[in-house]
C-alpha cells in the first residue's frame, strides 16, 4: 500500500528547525512514534544503533539526528526551539539514552536500530529508515515486518497465532459497526508461533478498540483467550496530511499532468476546480493535493499561504548569533552592503535571500524544507527575490510554491530526496528543477512549458556530489543552493522563450535517479570523499 507523495508531507515541508530534514526532522518524527509506542509509561532506557558503514554513523551528531530523536521522545515538534537543548531536557526527564556505532550489517544508509524499555518494564525493538526530506518508515516492530509511515491511526496487536483469528473477528465486528469499511485496513504477520495484527485507519482506533483489546482481568475478550494475554500499542498520525487507505491521485507522471492540462486525460476525478480545465501548473497542484489529502482546493491554498507566512516571519525575525557549533556566520547582510556588483538588483537579491534562508537554518531558526533542509534556500530565496523584483503578492508566491511542489511530487515518486541515495542532485538538484517550474509559472507559462523548464534544469545538475565540510550542512551547501537558484532562473527563461527541452521530464528524472544510485558511496553524504576529506574539513570535524 505505497502512498503517493503529498506536497505538504514530502515536498514543501516539514516546517522545522535543525540541520537536516532527513536527519533532524525525520528523527523528531521517529522519536515521537517511539514515545507513542511506549504507551502511558515514559521511556526509561533507550539505545540507538547505527551500522559502521551507514551514513548515520558519520552524521548523526553533526546533522542533528541525536537531538531530533531525543526531542521526539520528549514530545517536541520539528519546529520546537527547545530541541537545541534536547540532551539536557532528556537527562532532566530521567531518560537513560545511548547512541552507538557498531557493525550490524549494511542496509539502507539511513537505518536506525532502536531498543527501549519503559518505566512499566515493557521492552521493544524496532528498525526504521529516514527516506529523505523528513519522511520516515518503521520497517520492523518486535521482530515483525511492518510499514508504518506516521500517516494513519494504527493499532499494533501482538498475540499468539491461535488467538489471532478470534481477535481479528472481534476487531472486524467492532470496526464495521463504528468505522466505514473504506476507512480501515488490517494486515497480519506471523513469526515463530506469534502474530502481529496491524490495523490502520483514518479514524482514532484507540477510541474504538481500547475496551475491546484491553479488557479487565474479569472480562476477557473471548472465553478461549485469557485476559491480558495480548500486547497492544496505539499510534496517532504525525504527518501534516494523513495517508490514504486506498491510494489514488489524478496523475503521477509529468506526461499525465500534461494530458490532464490539455484535456486529454480519461481519468478525470469527481472534484474538479471551478471553471475551465486547469492549465497552469499551480492549478493542477491544487487538484492533485486536494485528491491526495481530502482537503478542498481552497483549504490546500490556505495551507500553502500559511507556509508562505511562516517564511515571511522567519525572514523578518532576528537571526540567532549564539549558536556556536557552526562553520559559517550569518552573512546574508554582506551582499546587501555591496553596491558595486554586476547583474543588477535581482541577481543580488537572489543571493541575499538564498543566503538568508541558509542563515536561518544554520542559526536554528524556523524554516521550511523545500524539498530538504540542505536545499531550503534555492526555492524560497528565488521566489522572494522574484516577488521583490516584479511585485508578487503572497498568493502569487503560494501558487509558485504549489507549482514547485507538484514537480517535487513526481521526483519523490520516481526517485528520492535523499542525498544518501542519490547525492546532492537529489537535494539541490531537485530543488533547482522545482524552482525552474515555479519561475516559469510566475512568468505565465503553461503547465507543459513549466515542466519543460524543470526538465532542462535537472539535466544540468546530474552528478552533483554531497560532500559536506565537517559533516555539517553548510559548506558547500550554500554555494550549491545559489548555483541551483541561478540554474533554475536561466532554464525558466529559456523554456518561456521556447527553447527545446529535448528530453521530457519523466525521462530526465529516471536518468537522474539512475545516475545518483551508481555514484560512489563516498560522494553521497557519508563524509568519506570530496571536500569532506580535505585537511580543513577534517580539522573542523575534530572541533565538533
Amino acid at each position: 500500500m505505497k502512498q503517493y507523495p503529498s506536497i505538504f508531507n514530502d515536498v514543501i515541508g516539514p516546517v522545522m528547525i535543525g540541520h537536516s530534514s532527513s536527519h533532524t526532522a525525520a528523527s523528531v518524527r521517529l522519536g515521537n512514534l517511539v514515545r507513542q509506542l511506549a504507551g502511558d509509561s515514559n521511556v526509561r532506557k533507550i539505545k540507538f544503533s547505527f551500522d559502521t558503514k551507514s551514513s548515520l554513523a558519520f552524521t548523526y551528531k553533526t546533522q542533528g539526528s541525536d537531538i531530533g530523536l531525543l526531542a521526539g521522545l520528549l514530545g517536541f515538534a520539528p519546529d520546537d526551539k527547545r530541541m537545541i537543548a534536547a540532551h539536557k531536557h532528556a537527562r532532566e526527564a530521567g531518560i537513560d539514552y545511548l547512541f552507538e556505532v557498531k557493525e550490524i550489517g549494511q542496509g539502507h544508509p539511513n537505518l536506525y536500530y532502536i531498543d527501549f524499555t519503559t518505566l512499566g518494564g515493557k521492552s521493544l525493538s524496532l528498525t526504521a529508515i529516514s527516506t529523505g526530506g523528513g519522511m520516515i518508515e518503521i520497517t520492523s516492530y518486535a521482530g515483525f515486518e511492518v510499514s508504518i509511515d506516521g500517516g494513519f491511526f494504527e493499532a499494533l496487536i501482538e498475540c499468539n497465532s491461535f488467538e489471532a483469528a478470534l481477535i481479528i473477528r472481534k476487531i472486524n465486528e467492532t470496526l464495521n459497526d463504528r468505522i466505514q469499511q473504506d476507512k480501515h485496513i488490517m494486515n497480519v504477520c506471523e513469526e515463530n508461533g506469534k502474530a502481529l495484527i496491524n490495523v490502520k485507519s483514518t479514524e482514532d482506533l484507540q477510541i474504538n478498540l481500547m475496551n475491546l483489546l484491553l479488557p479487565s482481568q474479569t472480562a476477557p475478550i473471548h472465553p478461549e483467550i485469557p485476559a491480558c494475554s495480548i500486547e497492544v500499542n496505539f499510534i496517532k498520525p504525525i504527518m501534516p496530511v494523513m495517508s490514504q487507505i486506498a491510494p489514488h491521485v489524478p496523475f503521477i507522471t509529468a506526461s499525465g499532468i500534461i494530458e490532464y492540462a490539455e484535456g486529454n486525460s480519461p481519468h478525470r476525478p469527481d472534484r474538479i476546480l471551478e471553471g475551465n480545465n486547469p492549465r497552469q501548473l499551480w492549478e493542477l497542484a491544487l487538484l492533485y493535493e486536494s485528491e491526495r489529502s481530502g482537503l478542498t482546493p481552497d483549504a490546500v491554498m490556505r495551507k500553502m499561504m500559511s507556509i508562505v507566512d511562516t517564511l515571511k516571519r522567519s525572514l523578518e525575525a532576528p537571526l540567532n548569533d549564539e549558536i556556536k557549533d557552526r562553520i559559517l556566520p550569518n552573512q546574508s547582510h554582506l551582499i546587501e552592503m555591496n553596491n558595486n556588483l554586476p547583474g543588477g538588483s535581482f541577481n543580488k537579491n537572489v543571493i541575499k535571500y538564498v543566503t538568508k534562508f541558509m542563515d536561518i537554518k544554520t542559526s536554528m531558526g524556523v524554516f521550511v524544507a523545500a524539498p530538504t533542509a540542505g536545499s531550503c534556500g534555492c526555492l524560497g530565496g528565488t521566489l522572494f527575490a522574484l516577488a521583490e523584483d516584479i511585485g508578487l503578492a503572497d498568493k502569487d508566491i503560494a501558487k509558485a510554491f504549489l507549482s514547485a511542489g507538484l514537480v517535487g511530487v513526481i521526483i519523490a515518486r520516481h526517485s528520492t530526496f535523499a542525498a544518501e541515495l542519490c547525492a546532492c542532485q537529489a537535494e539541490c538538484g531537485a530543488a533547482s528543477g522545482m524552482c525552474a517550474a515555479a519561475c516559469a509559472g510566475v512568468l505565465g507559462a503553461s503547465a507543459k512549458v513549466s515542466l519543460s523548464a524543470a526538465s532542462m534544469a535537472l539535466q544540468n545538475i546530474f552528478g552533483l556530489v554531497c560532500d559536506p565540510v565537517g559533516n555539517k550542512v553548510e559548506v558547500p551547501c550554500l554555494g550549491k543552493n545559489i548555483l541551483a537558484a541561478f540554474n533554475a532562473i536561466a532554464n525558466a527563461n529559456m523554456a518561456v522563450s521556447g527553447y527545446d527541452q529535448v528530453i521530457p521530464l519523466d525521462e530526465t528524472i529516471a536518468v537522474m535517479d539512475s545516475v545518483g544510485r551508481i555514484m560512489p558511496r563516498e560522494l553521497k553524504c557519508t563524509g568519506l570523499g570530496g571536500l569532506s576529506i580535505t585537511k580543513t574539513s577534517l580539522e573542523i570535524l575534530k572541533k565538533s
